[in-house]
């Protein structure tokens, strides 16, 4: 691969060196060729740099061995560093001093080589490219473009997952296409060349024992070697398996001395190799300068072990039996039967399947954990026969699940015994156990984590997801003294309040003519007789009698307000006054939880120091007697725990117990634990969504553990119910204020209608001196006709 990705480079390079230089393309009539002198600085101590080494020169054969009359011959320089920065820098002057290179290679991997190299590339305009780098010189079309006819073959075999073996981390990115083009890979193996002999075998122990049967190899050939005679050994490369080796290994196996035995081990493999057609010299090279704008094609081999291999069809984006220059001509493939006849590992032609179903003469050992404090969920009972006997809704699921497979397997529940002193902790060396083989699967309370998943499948969750509250219900005793104002908040009082005065001032206006001929001496003043007369109207109706329509009609619009805020007042304070409270607040209570993955959930609800005050908690008896004795003497006030566990508590005390506030959709729920790898996992959770689809699930669940939904949204010792705010009646009070203005306006227009006459003579000073005095003895007059004794 790299010595690809260098030929590809030293392409580009020179034919722009050569269009620079005014000497063309390289595709014109034959001249004398040009020899252009490049150099190479690796450390031939190690053995990174042996293996640079022998690919550049590998590449610049190849470059030099198109044959198209050449106009450009690349002639090479090598300096050994011996991991020595200074030398590396004199080789590179001594390079461009002496040998008047063009370019300058370096496999430097350490910092202050690759600075210094970099530094003399800038000051003598020499370039200097790194090749060390495993991503700097890469060529993903070809390995996106390998993917897909990976996938695509095995779509036409109708294989639903493979197995991915792959050689380290530098080709972790490689398998990332699979999850681009959404194809499931079962599992994913990486494999180092320096491994030993014992893990590659240990690491197809554990392949072998998956259900999947599709293996994709993508390594170096000396490292697939190994891997093939080891697979053979444990009868891996018989009947019922499918191999698929990628262009990696492909390319350059029939290169290795021993290739005849590997061959022998690799009977009935499919290989993807790389496939330049054959065409005339400029068309060659013209291949390889368009190498990344051109769809790149692969020649698919079927290995026949000492036979040799036979080319069975070819990659092109489609399958085609035929290529041409034009890529036009071949006739396309879309099903198996067209391909040539493809012999399989053990000299069949019957299509693997891609999974290996159990048999009846294998029973599956499904763990189950022996204690668990919600019986519920999951219940072990052993009688003095020694008979075990497994109930509860998870047990209860599975036996669903497995009766609605199409293939009858076997199965049987074995205790699962621990000694961890948390159950977070022992579920989690449950699923290593599973993760080692030691159980086929594993059933129960199991929560579905992220790091869980690295050992083991699971199935879909089969259960609520997400985290929820429960705090105890208290009675209504001590109740606040000023329990009747908080139906409304202080500013719908305030409001309410500003729309009588309002209301009031605006019906005094109007009637004041009228009451003053009916007040008595006894008045307290101009305000007093403002609110009494308004009071005794609103409240009082019949003790006045209205002379305006416009009073009477601001009359009834206050009614219907009051009318209006009275109902949803009683509403509210009747909720209040009859409903429990719940016993919790956020900032000092102790929180009660089951182990690790609700305490680490529970980190989502920012409340302050809340791991300080968290105590675990591992059965239903516990959480009931640590709500029972309340937030008092250090006990919790509220328990945090995943739903499944929330809804058998709400279940089995209805009325002590309420949810607080609303679910937390912070965990994953419930599923069944299977190895790696294995279709089982699958094939478990298609049988889920149908019970899911068919309501079963739903009936199980109101048959084990659903309760009535009680929630409670407070967050504290405040009532459940809100107190009713200004924005409630937003529209009541806008309505009413309209109505007022209008009504004021109308007023206003007919007073000044009615003393238009008045207003002219307001311009003599006489008239204005006249009413004044006329006021004042009227005034007079009124008070000593009520009051006769004031004139003694």
């Amino acid at each position: 691969m790299i010595k690809n990705q260098i030929l590809l480079l030293f392409a580009f390079y020179f034919s722009l060196l050569g269009e620079l230089s005014g000497k063309g393309g390289g595709l014109g009539p034959a001249v004398d060729s040009e020899e252009v002198d490049v150099g190479l600085i690796v450390d031939m101590g190690s053995r990174e740099g042996k293996v640079i080494h022998g690919r550049v020169s590998m590449a610049i054969s190849d470059f030099n061995s198109f044959g198209r009359d050449n106009q450009m011959r690349i002639v090479l320089h090598t300096r050994d560093s011996k991991g020595d920065p200074l030398l590396a820098l004199s080789s590179a002057f001594n390079l461009g001093e002496n040998n008047k290179v063009k370019v300058i290679f370096s496999a430097q991997k350490l910092t202050l080589e690759a600075k210094s190299l970099a530094e003399f590339g800038n000051n003598t305009k020499i370039p200097v490219i790194p090749i060390a780098a495993p991503y700097l010189i890469q060529v993903p079309l070809h390995n996106h473009a390998e993917v897909k006819g990976i996938i695509a073959f095995a779509e036409l075999h109708e294989w639903e997952k493979v197995i991915l073996i792959y050689e380290d981390h530098n080709d972790n990115h490689w398998s990332d296409f699979f999850e681009e083009k959404k194809f499931q890979v079962a599992y994913k193996s990486s494999v180092a060349a320096s491994s030993e002999d014992e893990y590659i075998i240990e690491e197809l122990h554990r392949l072998k024992a998956m259900e999947t049967s599709v293996f994709v190899v993508h390594v170096e050939p000396v490292l697939a070697s190994r891997i093939f005679v080891h697979a053979k050994r444990l009868g891996m490369a018989s009947q019922g398996y499918a191999w698929i080796v990628t262009s990696k290994c492909m390319n350059h196996l029939q290169n290795l001395k021993d290739y005849s035995s590997i061959s022998e081990n690799m009977q009935g493999f499919i290989g993807f190799r790389s496939y330049k057609m054959k065409g005339s010299k400029e068309f060659d090279m013209l291949q390889l300068m368009n190498f990344i704008t051109q769809m790149v094609n692969f020649e698919i081999v079927n290995v026949l072990g000492t036979e040799g291999e036979r080319r069975v069809g070819f990659w092109t984006g489609k399958f085609t039996n035929k290529l041409s220059h034009g890529f036009a001509h071949g006739r396309h493939l879309f099903s198996s039967s067209g391909f040539e006849t493809i012999i399989w590992p053990g000299g069949t032609s019957t299509i693997p399947k891609g999974r290996r179903m159990q048999t009846s003469s294998k029973t599956l050992r499904i763990a189950v954990p022996k204690s668990n404090g919600f019986p519920q969920l999951l219940k072990v009972d052993i009688d003095l026969q020694a008979n075990i006997s497994f109930s509860g809704f998870c047990i209860e699921v599975f036996k669903a699940a497995m009766a609605g497979l199409e293939h009858k397997v076997p199965y049987e529940f074995v205790p699962f015994e621990y000694n961890n002193p948390t159950i977070g902790e022992a579920y989690s060396d449950l699923v290593y156990q599973v993760y080692l083989q030691k159980y086929d699967a594993a059933v129960g309370d199991i929560t579905i984590t992220s790091n869980r998943s690295l050992y083991v499948d699971f199935t879909l969750p089969f259960t609520d997801m997400g985290i929820g509250m429960v705090s105890r219900l208290t009675s209504k005793e001590n109740q606040n003294l000023w329990i009747f104002l908080k139906p409304l908040t202080p500013g719908l009082w305030l409001t309410i309040v500003g729309v009588y005065v309002l209301s009031a001032l605006f019906i005094w206006l109007i009637e004041r003519p009228a009451s003053v001929e009916r007040q008595t001496r006894q008045s307290n003043g101009e305000i007093g007789r403002m609110f009494g007369f308004s009071f005794s109207i609103f409240v009082f109706a019949h003790w006045e009698k209205l002379s305006s329509n416009l009073s009477r009609s601001v009359i009834v619009l206050w009614m219907f307000v009051v009318f209006i805020l009275g109902s949803n007042y009683t509403a509210t304070l009747t909720s209040m006054m009859t409903v429990q409270q719940i016993e919790f607040n956020s900032g000092k209570s102790i929180i009660g939880a089951t182990g690790p993955v609700s305490q680490g959930a529970i980190g989502n609800l920012n409340f302050p120091n809340l791991h300080s005050k968290s105590i675990r908690l591992t059965s239903l008896e516990e959480y009931a007697k640590a709500l029972s004795e309340g937030g008092k003497n250090g006990r919790v006030s509220a328990i945090i725990e995943e739903m499944p566990y929330i809804n058998i508590l709400r279940q089995k005390y209805p009325t002590r117990y309420s949810m607080v506030g609303h679910v937390m959709p912070v965990t994953n729920g419930f599923g069944f634990a299977f190895p790696k790898g294995s279709l089982m996992a699958h094939d478990i959770s298609r049988e889920i969504e149908k019970l899911r689809e068919d309501g079963m699930l739903q009936r199980l669940e109101n048959e084990w553990f659903k309760s009535p939904i009680t929630n409670f949204d407070s967050d504290n010792t405040l009532d459940s119910v809100s107190s009713l705010t200004v924005r409630d009646f937003r529209g009541l009070f806008l309505i009413n204020g309209i109505y007022l203005a209008i009504a004021c306006f109308l007023f206003l227009t007919s007073l000044l209608y009615k003393n238009f006459h008045v207003m002219k003579e307001w311009r003599r000073p006489e008239f204005v001196k006249q009413y004044i005095c006329m006021k004042f003895f009227r005034n007079k007059s009124n008070a000593n006709a009520v009051h006769p004794e004031l004139d003694n």
